[in-house]
């Protein structure tokens, strides 16, 4: 068992890509029992996991917010559209944490998701959420020892 922090998005359409730059950040960061996965745009690598304690996706998420607000929720607090698959293709990232849960043993799993200003073709965040680099960084080392972004343990 161990932590596991899945960053997910397309690094070729900017803020979209937000959670395979935060995890390439994350790489420098001595984490000992964390492995940092980066998984694209294929969510399916949750399936490749192996049981954990805890999982954290870093997604890009559009909740309205300021570009660059922080969210964040479990996989059961998400309303899915019930919608007919063509493919395995179509099977998303709530799919894939589902199916993860029955295959695994999985601890806690939390969605970190940041509301991006740009999506559209560029490799570089915009200065918005380059700017919150270390804010979403904290929150997720935050989450994983289980403390609050201000230091204070979670309930």
């Amino acid at each position: 068992m161990g932590k596991f922090v899945v960053g997910i998005g397309n690094a070729l359409l900017r803020d979209e890509g937000v959670g395979c730059h935060v995890v390439h950040a994350m790489e420098g960061i001595s984490l000992p029992d964390v492995k940092i996965i980066d998984g694209g745009t294929c969510p399916d690598v949750l399936q490749l996991l192996e049981d954990a304690d805890k999982l954290v996706i870093v997604d890009a998420v559009k909740g309205g917010g300021t570009p660059g607000q922080i969210y964040r929720f479990h996989p059961e607090d998400i309303t899915l559209e019930q919608k007919p698959f063509l493919s395995l293709h179509d099977v998303g990232l709530v799919d894939n944490l589902m199916l993860m849960q029955a295959w695994h043993n999985i601890g806690e799993a939390v969605i970190i998701g940041v509301e991006p200003r740009e999506v559209n073709w560029g490799l570089e965040l915009s200065p918005e959420l380059q700017e919150k680099m270390p804010q979403i960084i904290g929150t997720i080392l935050a989450e994983l020892n289980n403390t609050d972004p201000k230091g204070e343990m979670k309930c």
